[in-house]
């Protein structure tokens, strides 16, 4: 649809002050129209919530990598003791495995799954080039190698592997990265959510 086409409905609703029900299958569509957004899959309610709530607090993996553009990011591993703390270990991975210690939040709900499957799930704007990050945690730092970088003007997408997992960043449009570079990039573990790798559902 297109934005014009948008507004419009939007204005008509608000002029109406009606209750409208839209089908949609573009998630940008419901993002911007709706009050509160249904996200089904397979003729099954996967969760109903107001836009912001979708996109800050996921349900499950699906919501999670529908609602958003570019989508949420997924990293596939386990979660490992190391002392006090606990550490997210990506699996599968061919050079060196990327480690990621949990802060306090995320180490409450994964100290249930020690050693067993989960997904590390983490948004492109909260992956920062570490140049922008004054005292980089380098327990939240991982190195990964740029495979295609895109400025957008207002922003740059950086499309990352870490040699297992190809991922999203959203940093500044300023910052110039080259193909095959290797770069360091901090993750804001403060929006991270982990989901059970069988149900898919986000732990809570």
């Amino acid at each position: 649809m297109r934005v014009t086409t948008r507004t419009e409905i939007s204005k008509l609703h608000a002029r109406l002050g009606a209750t409208m029900i839209y089908v949609t299958h573009d998630q940008i569509e419901a993002m911007t129209m709706g009050d509160r957004i249904c996200v089904m899959k397979d003729g099954h309610i996967m969760q109903v919530a107001q836009p912001l709530e979708l996109y800050s607090r996921p349900a499950n993996l699906f919501v999670a990598g529908f609602i958003g553009s570019p989508a949420m990011n997924f990293f596939r591993g386990t979660i490992k003791q190391a002392g006090n703390t606990l550490q997210f270990v990506e699996t599968n991975t061919i050079e060196k495995p990327v480690v990621i210690t949990l802060d306090e939040r995320l180490s409450s709900k994964a100290k249930a799954y020690i050693g067993k499957p989960i997904v590390f799930g983490i948004r492109p704007e909260d992956v920062q080039d570490t140049l922008t990050v004054t005292n980089s945690d380098p327990g939240r730092t991982i190195e990964v190698k740029v495979e295609v970088s895109e400025p957008m003007g207002s922003e740059t997408y950086l499309y990352l592997t870490t040699g297992a997992s190809s991922f999203i960043a959203r940093v500044n449009p300023t910052d110039r990265f080259d193909a095959d570079q290797k770069i360091n990039v901090t993750l804001k573990l403060e929006n991270v959510h982990l989901f059970d790798a069988e149900t898919e559902k986000v732990i809570t």
